[in-house]
C-alpha cells in the first residue's frame, strides 16, 4: 500500500509540535476525468497519507481507508511536499471533506454525501463515486446550454474592475458566495469553461485578501 503513497523518504517533514492527540481527517480532491487525491490530514499544517487514485477503483480506496485507520507509525509531510509538482492542479480540483464527529458516544466520520456517519472502507470508497456523479450531475445541468457561461464572464468582468477601493470585496460579495456554492463546475469537461470558473475564484480570493490585510 505504501507504494501508493507519495509521501517519500525525500518529502518527510518534521513537525515542530506534537502531533500525538490529532485526529485524522480526509480531504478528497476530484479531478474532471475522475482521478482522487486523497490527503489523511492531522491538521491545517501536516498530512500523514496523500495518493491519486481512480474513482473507480473501489478496492484500492476502500484499503486506503482501513491501512491509514491502522497506521501505527505515521509518516508526516504536508500538501505542497507531498504533491509538488501536482500541487496547483490539484487544489483546483474538486473538494470533499470527510471528518470525524460525535455518534452515539464514539467519533465516527460524518459524509456530507448522503449526511451518514461510518467507519468502514467500503462505504468511503462509495461515498467518493457518489459525490461524483452527483455533483457531475449539477454541473451538467448548470451548463445544460451556453446561459451560464455567459453569466461566469459577467461575474468575472465585476471581479476584474480595475481601480476598486479594497472595500469593493464587500460589494462583490454576494458573486463569491454563488461561485463558492457551484464548486462542482471545477468538473466540466469543457477546459475553458473549468479556466473561467477558476479565475473567478482566483479573483474573489485576491479581493479577500486585499480586503484582509487593509482592515487589520
Amino acid at each position: 500500500m505504501e507504494k501508493i503513497n507519495l509521501i517519500k523518504q525525500y518529502n518527510i517533514v518534521t513537525p515542530n509540535y506534537s502531533l500525538d492527540d490529532k485526529e485524522i481527517s480526509f480531504d478528497i480532491y476530484i479531478s474532471p476525468n475522475q482521478q482522487v487525491c486523497i490527503i489523511a490530514k492531522l491538521d491545517n499544517n501536516y498530512i500523514c497519507w496523500c495518493s491519486i487514485t481512480a474513482i473507480n477503483d473501489y478496492d484500492t480506496n476502500s484499503s486506503i481507508f482501513q491501512y491509514i485507520l491502522n497506521l501505527n507509525v505515521k509518516t508526516i509531510s504536508n500538501e505542497f511536499s507531498a504533491l509538488g509538482e501536482k500541487y496547483n492542479e490539484v487544489k483546483n480540483w474538486h473538494h470533499l471533506i470527510f471528518s470525524k464527529r460525535a455518534y452515539q458516544n464514539e467519533n465516527r466520520f460524518f459524509s456530507p454525501v448522503n449526511s451518514c456517519f461510518f467507519m468502514d472502507g467500503k462505504f468511503f470508497a462509495s461515498e467518493i463515486n457518489t459525490f461524483y456523479k452527483q455533483e457531475r450531475s449539477k454541473c451538467d445541468y448548470r451548463l445544460i446550454d451556453d446561459t451560464y457561461v455567459s453569466i461566469l464572464e459577467k461575474y468575472k468582468t465585476i471581479l476584474y474592475k480595475a481601480n476598486q477601493h479594497y472595500s469593493y470585496y464587500q460589494e462583490v460579495k454576494p458573486i463569491i458566495k454563488i461561485l463558492e456554492d457551484e464548486s462542482y463546475l471545477k468538473l466540466s469537461q469543457v477546459f475553458e469553461i473549468r479556466q473561467l470558473y477558476l479565475e473567478c475564484i482566483q479573483k474573489s480570493n485576491d479581493l479577500y485578501n486585499r480586503y484582509m490585510t487593509e482592515i487589520r
